[in-house]
């Protein structure tokens, strides 16, 4: 494809997953640019070197609603307005892809790509994960929310410029007036705009089952499912999704979560970067996720410390 490109958001706290994530891009879908956009300003010269990834600091966006962090703007929004590449495939940094994704790009006959869940929302399941039914009716009054395929925005395709900015500054100062009234940073604020414009038919909207949340399986599931062997991902010839791991990090040593998809990419990118394998690699992947749970524990026990 012409003017295309994968986009994954992190901050620090998720940068030793998004080296995955671009090792499984590169696995799965060879030589697409990559671009990374970062919450922070942290240095991200090795997947610079060893991928070419493109790094798009957040603090540095054009837009002062996704730029300046008191508009509570997810970071992955800055994908709709600053994307380098007309079209693009978003993906969350705790995710790895597994298989051909890019069939499901068709952008000649529409303007975003969703994936479509597992499993039906209820109106119940709308309330507690995607936004407060009874606000929506007050503020959105000809918005029909029942019973909508939302879906978990770690993963879509989509064309730059096709949500009005203007109008998403207005969602986020909802919003900011009414905390209660959307789940998570953009998975609430993000289904209704693009159901909104569907109906609307500013967009032309297509949903297909590509992805898969660990969560929703258990490990005996996912292992049968996404196997790995010595030499990697023992994937068939029409498998096309992402798994994704939220809500449950993929740390190395965490037995209670299957990982070994993420291990094997985040292996994989040492490899690639490096040239290490073996103890090596090991020890290093050990020293990521220290690294991450030694943050936690501190900002845990911070008051403690007065």
């Amino acid at each position: 494809m012409k003017d295309f490109g994968v986009i994954v958001a992190c901050y620090d706290k998720d940068y030793s997953f998004a080296k995955g994530c671009c090792a499984s891009i590169k696995y799965f879908l060879g030589d697409v640019p990559i671009a990374l956009i970062i919450d922070g300003d942290f240095s991200i010269k090795e997947l610079e070197n060893a991928y070419g990834v493109q790094a798009l600091y957040r603090p540095q966006a054009t837009h002062e609603c996704l730029r300046e962090k008191e508009w509570r703007s997810s970071t992955k929004m800055l994908a709709f307005w600053e994307s380098p590449w007309e079209y693009f495939l978003y993906l969350d940094a705790d995710i790895v892809v597994w298989g051909d994704l890019l069939k499901f790009a068709n952008f000649t006959d529409y303007d975003m790509i969703i994936d479509h869940p597992a499993y039906e929302f209820t109106n119940e399941a709308i309330n507690k994960w995607v936004f407060n039914g009874i606000q929506i009716e007050k503020h959105f009054p000809d918005f029909q929310w029942q019973q909508r395929p939302y879906f978990c925005t770690g993963v879509f395709f989509a064309k730059r410029d096709i949500f009005d900015l203007t109008e998403y500054k207005k969602l986020l100062e909802l919003r900011l007036a009414n905390p209660k009234m959307f789940y998570g940073m953009d998975q609430g604020l993000l289904n209704l705009m693009i159901f909104r414009a569907a109906d609307r038919g500013e967009i032309r909207l297509k949903q297909e089952s590509m992805q898969v949340i660990i969560s929703n399986f258990s490990l005996s599931e996912l292992h049968q499912r996404f196997p790995i062997n010595k030499t990697g991902p023992i994937c068939t010839e029409n498998d096309a999704t992402v798994i994704h791991w939220s809500g449950q990090k993929p740390f190395i040593s965490r037995s209670t979560v299957y990982s070994e998809p993420m291990n094997f990419f985040r292996r994989q990118f040492i490899q690639d970067a490096w040239g290490y394998q073996g103890l090596r690699a090991e020890v290093m992947l050990q020293i990521e996720d220290f690294n991450i749970y030694k943050s936690k524990l501190m900002r845990r026990f911070a008051p403690w410390r007065k």
